[in-house]
């Protein structure tokens, strides 16, 4: 069905066909735009359906002379007519070609074999005169040893001597000095708007789906909206129109969002409402990830830009509005020019639609590299992002989301007092599942304390013992700390200052309490279980390394004997092969120099070790596992010298 904003091209095209024409059509818009899709699937299966006219596609892209030109012509035309014949295009130029050469007496006046070589334009005699339309695609990308002008002729030829019809696809801004004499080619030209709506529904019946097509259906009217390039910024809108219009990014987008559609529609309900509701966010995501992976010097899966860092949902306008009235002067905060790309990734593929951004780290990496996505940990990821407690979205943080996301003006006058009373009693309970969450919830209580009734310094108290319950089921690491760090400085409201000091106090005897615990279990794991202690000291990724905390500095000598009585042979290959990898192999292995003691130690009690009722194990502690410790600590000694002289050379 040709929608009504393409009637137009449908229009002229078949006009065209109608009359007695002197020229060729030229159809030209923007590349990407979905000129050849729109064509090849939607228009000309309209017109062969009506008109009963045949169609061909030949790109001209990289074609180098006419003799190709023609040949194309005519093999498109052989698979168009033979379609249903299991014979291939080969086989058929070579029966042509045979075929040519039975008329003995056509010998006589034609050389059969320059048919199909030198100029080729003769090859045009074997296409019928009615009942064909020619469509020649990616004029602009016609090669510079062809002249533009030759090819017009070959056009020329076609339409005044042989009575061809012609449709010219093209990208005509592109072509370097215009069309020459395009007057004596080109009878009209039409311009293309690609119609989303019409080229979505074709993309969507290509799928075999029903799950997954019935989706689209169902949510097309979101999914198109989502490609609204509406900005405040003029030229920033021209630029996301084009962009949005690049037809094979849209679908290469859709095909990455069917990839995660299958593995979610395996376990999950997708009528369910949460369900819904990521299918809608990752479709987000995956259309704004693609748009910028296909874009030069973008995106890539080693260079995330920081996409991936923590982002407040509590936008600056919104807190600088809200702290503004709290009665508070805001600091003036410089975004980090690190941060520069996200946010304006954020402004164009979120904020202009009012949507939360969120990260899924999986998607990202299926869109980049390839990588597949492991159904276990996406799931996991899933339950962090959306906050899901015992199979449902966690209460407080929906009853948050509410004031971030819908906005509290949003409320009703009645439903108000009573959600910021809600709001502040799971805050005093300890039920967010994170710290940014009492922040973000601190913003609002605070501003409003008069509506609830309680003073700032009672609502400071109250989140203060909520923190604290949180702490308790968190488990904190340096990474924890360092992304608060980034997020925290936005809050620049005097009570809310004092909250996130009062929440990085919290984090140190926090730290220091886990990392006494984390110890002890590490220590069990090294003398009980040395395949599990080795395990979790492996590095997460093969591919890009991050620096080892510090762990052996920490572990107590005396438990050294009692471990190695109790290890395996296999585990003591495993404890070697960790060495390696902790502190021989690229690494990051001059920050564990604190280590070298225990290192040192545990050489010592090795080579004390002699259980003759242990063979295998004797050997490979001497043989594999005492020679590794050896280069380990003379490896860890350079880096040490090589510390202490830069430290003196600074002084």
């Amino acid at each position: 069905m040709i929608n009504d904003s393409m009637k137009h091209i449908h229009e002229a095209v078949s006009n065209h066909l109608a009359m007695k024409t002197t020229g060729a059509l030229l159809l030209t818009g923007d590349w990407g735009s979905g000129k050849t899709y729109y064509i090849k699937n939607i228009l000309f299966p309209k017109i062969e359906a009506d008109t009963g006219i045949k169609s061909i596609i030949v790109s001209l892209y990289g074609v180098t002379d006419k003799n190709s030109i023609a040949n194309k012509v005519l093999f498109a035309y052989l698979d168009k007519v033979g379609k249903n014949n299991p014979l291939s295009v080969a086989t058929l130029a070579k029966g042509a070609h045979n075929a040519l050469e039975s008329f003995t007496w056509l010998k006589k006046f034609v050389d059969v074999n320059k048919l199909f070589v030198g100029s080729g334009e003769d090859l045009f005699r074997l296409l019928p005169k009615e009942g064909l339309l020619i469509c020649f695609d990616d004029l602009e990308r016609l090669s510079d040893k062809i002249n533009t002008e030759d090819f017009l002729g070959m056009v020329n030829e076609l339409v005044e001597n042989k009575g061809n019809k012609v449709l010219i696809i093209a990208n005509e801004g592109l072509i370097d000095g215009g069309i020459k004499f395009k007057e004596k080619t080109i009878e009209k030209t039409i311009h293309f708007t690609n119609d989303l709506s019409s080229i979505f529904d074709s993309i969507t019946t290509s799928y075999d789906d029903i799950d997954f097509k019935n989706y689209l259906n169902q949510n097309k009217n979101y999914i198109i909206a989502s490609l609204n390039p509406v900005q405040e910024d003029e030229e920033e809108e021209k630029k996301l129109s084009v962009l949005f219009a690049n037809i094979r990014t849209l679908k290469f987008a859709i095909e990455h969002f069917h990839y995660v559609f299958k593995l979610l529609s395996k376990t999950k309900n997708i009528s369910d409402a949460l369900i819904q509701k990521q299918f809608k966010d990752i479709w987000l995501f995956t259309l704004a990830i693609s748009i910028e992976f296909k874009k030069p010097g973008s995106i890539s899966f080693k260079d995330k830009k920081n996409l991936d860092a923590p982002y407040n949902p509590l936008t600056n306008d919104q807190l600088g509005n809200l702290i503004w009235a709290m009665g508070d002067d805001e600091e003036e905060n410089q975004p980090d020019s690190h941060f520069t790309y996200r946010d304006k990734f954020v402004k164009t593929y979120y904020t202009r639609l009012e949507e939360q951004y969120l990260y899924f780290e999986q998607v990202f990496n299926l869109i980049t590299a390839g990588k597949a996505i492991e159904e276990a940990s996406f799931l996991t990821e899933l339950e962090e992002i959306y906050k899901i407690k015992d199979g449902v979205v966690n209460p407080a943080d929906e009853l948050l989301s509410k004031f971030l996301h819908n906005g509290y003006w949003n409320f009703e006058d009645h439903e108000f007092k009573p959600a910021l009373k809600e709001l502040l009693s799971h805050a005093e309970n300890g039920e967010f599942l994170d710290l940014l969450s009492y922040l973000n919830a601190g913003v609002y209580l605070l501003r409003f304390n008069e509506i609830l009734d309680e003073s700032k310094d009672v609502i400071k108290e109250k989140l203060k013992i909520g923190i604290i319950k949180t702490l308790e089921k968190l488990k904190t690491s340096i990474l924890a700390n360092t992304q608060l760090d980034m997020i925290t400085g936005n809050f620049q409201e005097e009570n809310l200052k004092s909250l996130v000091v009062f929440i990085k106090e919290q984090l140190i005897i926090k730290e220091a309490s886990d990392s006494i615990k984390e110890v002890q279990r590490m220590e069990d794991l090294f003398v009980n279980n040395l395949s599990g202690f080795v395990k979790e000291l492996l590095p997460t990724s093969t591919h890009i390394r991050t620096p080892d905390p510090l762990l052996f500095d920490k572990v107590k000598i005396e438990i050294i004997n009692g471990a190695i009585a109790q290890w395996k042979p296999n585990e003591i290959m495993e404890l070697s092969s960790l060495f390696q990898i902790r502190y021989l192999d690229p690494s990051y292995a001059d920050r564990l120099t604190d280590e070298i003691p225990f290192l040192e130690a545990l050489q010592q009690n090795l080579n004390d070790f002699d259980d003759s009722k242990r063979p295998l194990s004797l050997d490979l502690i001497k043989n594999q596992l005492i020679p590794k410790i050896a280069e380990c600590i003379k490896t860890l000694n350079v880096y040490k010298a090589k510390i202490a002289e830069e430290s003196r050379g600074a002084n």
